[in-house]
């Protein structure tokens, strides 16, 4: 019954953490774990990381004049002078309540944590990049997780949470996350179809970035509601009883 009546309050949307925060932390966990797996199998070069090659020699063998120039493009997109001008488009369009700088400030910290963890990540594994006839854009220093796949999932990600605050309709969010998962998907083929990550450097910096996009934006969810809640006491104790 105490388990019961714990796991109700948690999983209701009145209830002491409400469902969206509770699916929060299990993405969180889910997405921690899921890297955890990656980068060992990373490290010992078996189960998902064993096809790496294959995949990699199978896009080459697809590669095309004209797809080659477009994807060239769309892989900007995951770019951190990308994530800073999003930062921009989400403080003047779609800021939080209370101030612009609060967003800005809070898009900078999912995009800059996300470069840091990836960074150290890639010092951690010290995957080398595939081959260089593989390569057809220029790319340095470590490959696993994929920098602009974290990126593209930090940014667009977030884009669409604040779009789905600032207008809370069926429409909009179902536009903004679809949205957000095409962006995505692109910039992380991008990457493998350019030669510059292996696939599961893709899938790494997708569950890296997911992870702590939903953490920051959990943590901003719970203190906005901490905030609404303790207005609330205020109010209450400060009105006269009748």
């Amino acid at each position: 019954m105490a388990v019961r009546s714990w796991l109700a309050a948690r999983l209701t949307p009145g209830g002491a953490l409400g469902l969206p925060l509770t699916v929060s932390f299990l993405m969180i966990a889910a997405a921690g774990w899921g890297l955890g797996e990656l980068a060992d199998s990373v490290r010992e070069n078996d189960d998902l990381a064993a096809g790496d090659a294959a995949a990699t020699a199978w896009v080459v063998a697809h590669r095309t004049g004209g797809l080659t120039a477009a994807l060239r493009v769309v892989t900007e997109l995951g770019g951190i002078w990308m994530a800073l001008a999003l930062v921009a488009v989400a403080a003047l369009a779609m800021p939080l309540p209370g101030s612009r700088w609060r967003t800005a400030a809070l898009m900078v910290l999912v995009s800059g944590g996300t470069s840091a963890l990836v960074n150290g990540v890639k010092l951690l594994i010290a995957r080398p990049r595939p081959t260089l006839p593989d390569m057809i854009s220029a790319a340095s220093g470590f490959s696993f997780p994929s920098g602009h796949s974290a990126q593209a999932v930090a940014a667009y990600a977030s884009l669409a949470y604040l779009a789905c605050r600032r207008w809370p309709v069926p429409a909009v969010r179902v536009s903004a996350w679809a949205g957000a998962g095409l962006l995505v998907l692109l910039v992380g083929f991008s990457r493998l179809y350019l030669g510059v990550h292996w696939l599961t450097d893709v899938l790494g910096g997708y569950l890296l970035a997911a992870a702590w996009a939903t953490a920051v934006w959990a943590a901003v969810r719970l203190a906005t509601a901490q905030r609404q809640r303790r207005a609330a006491v205020g109010q209450d104790q400060g009105t006269p009883e009748p």
